[in-house]
């Protein structure tokens, strides 16, 4: 609450007050000459000249605050009006100073007119660096992609092999469908893929034409709970400092006890083997610890994710973008490019590549990474 009345305050202050000062000045310096009947012709260029000064005094400012990074060495600010104003209040009061001696004026009422339209010009520079930061912000959308080549390191399997690892198979066939496939598979099991794959880290499998990342995760969920449960387990102390997995997962339920839901840490596959043989053998999953108590959940998911996102050639039409910048790869000497595009364009294709399911995409026989990039 505190930060949003900050932002309101400042808001208040750089569209209201300070044009608010500029334009009372003003006022009152024409009020004060037509009062006092002071000669006003001839003065186009002086007024032009208080109009440059606050301009120069604001780029002034930002140079020094912002580009030099004064507003940072001197106030810790990484940005904003503390980062800028400072320096151009004090290049403005010189220059300020300056324009009154060369302009050979000594009325009060000019002071305060070119003193607000000095000022106002300050502000609207100000005003215009912002309106260009924000549609610089906004259409300031990149598309870039870069060659890739097929993965060197997998393992091969045909249909009638896939047959042999059912948990396998059901995860490829979730994430042919639902972008990633995950399957709840015992560790256990999943060394004895492994094993008998001959591989003691799967990353990637080739099935047909197709790539599949395949990951392996296990993790360890922790809750306090709120009241005392049927069953539970007690530990000592040693028993946490044997296994601290367990000890860190009771500080984190401590922590985050206000959750809805249980709070989940990654784990080995070890120490999840380790933290089941313990829970079985206390023969529940509740334990109690200085009249608290937590419950733990073991959690171990096979994960299966399509390695590329095939596109065709007609689809790619649909995309001229994304189409150009690909063919700017294709004839670059490092196998990189990037184009600017419109917000809409840059939405549409990203919104696209996320209903394929990568970024990582196949069109005929080329592999491509596809970032996007924005202000």
């Amino acid at each position: 609450m505190l930060g949003v009345s900050m932002i309101m305050i400042k808001a208040f202050l750089i569209f209201f007050i300070f044009p608010l000062i500029g334009v009372l000045a003003i006022c009152l310096g024409i009020w004060h000459e037509r009062k006092k009947e002071v000669e006003r012709r001839g003065r186009g260029w002086k007024y032009l000249m208080f109009s440059i000064i606050g301009i120069l005094s604001f780029f002034a400012g930002f140079y020094l605050g912002d580009e030099m990074q004064l507003g940072y060495l001197i106030f810790k600010a990484t940005g904003g009006l503390l980062a800028i104003f400072p320096f151009a209040l004090i290049i403005y009061a010189l220059l300020f100073l300056v324009g009154l001696y060369i302009s050979k004026e000594h009325s009060f009422g000019f002071g305060l007119k070119v003193f607000g339209i000095s000022f106002l010009f300050l502000f609207l520079a100000f005003q215009g660096i912002m309106a260009y930061g924000a549609h610089e912000h906004y259409y300031a959308k990149y598309i870039s992609v870069r060659t890739l080549s097929a993965p060197s390191d997998y393992i091969n399997l045909t249909a009638e092999e896939l047959e042999r690892y059912p948990a396998i198979k059901e995860a490829i066939e979730q994430a042919e469908k639902n972008k990633m496939g995950v399957v709840s598979l015992h560790p256990n099991e999943w060394q004895r893929i492994e094993t008998s794959l001959g591989r003691a880290w799967l990353h990637t499998i080739k099935i047909g034409d197709e790539y599949y990342k395949i990951e392996f995760h296990c993790s360890l969920a922790s809750k306090k709970l709120p009241e005392v449960p049927e069953r539970y387990a007690n530990v000592t102390e040693e028993d946490l400092e044997e296994y601290s997995i367990l000890k860190r997962g009771k500080e984190l339920a401590d922590k985050f006890a206000d959750r809805s839901k249980p709070f989940k840490m990654s784990i080995s596959l070890d120490e999840w083997l380790r933290i089941e043989d313990f829970l079985d053998k206390k023969g529940v999953r509740t334990i109690e610890f200085g009249e608290e108590y937590y419950e733990f959940e073991l959690i171990s998911n096979l994960i299966v994710q399509k390695y590329y996102a095939n596109i065709t050639e007609e689809e790619l039409e649909e995309y001229p973008a994304l189409k150009k910048v690909i063919e700017d790869a294709n004839r670059s000497e490092n196998g990189r490019a990037g184009l600017k595009v419109h917000p809409d364009e840059w939405g549409r294709i990203g919104v696209f590549l996320d209903e394929k399911g990568s970024h990582n995409i196949k069109v005929g026989d080329e592999y491509y990474g596809v970032g996007f990039i924005c202000a």
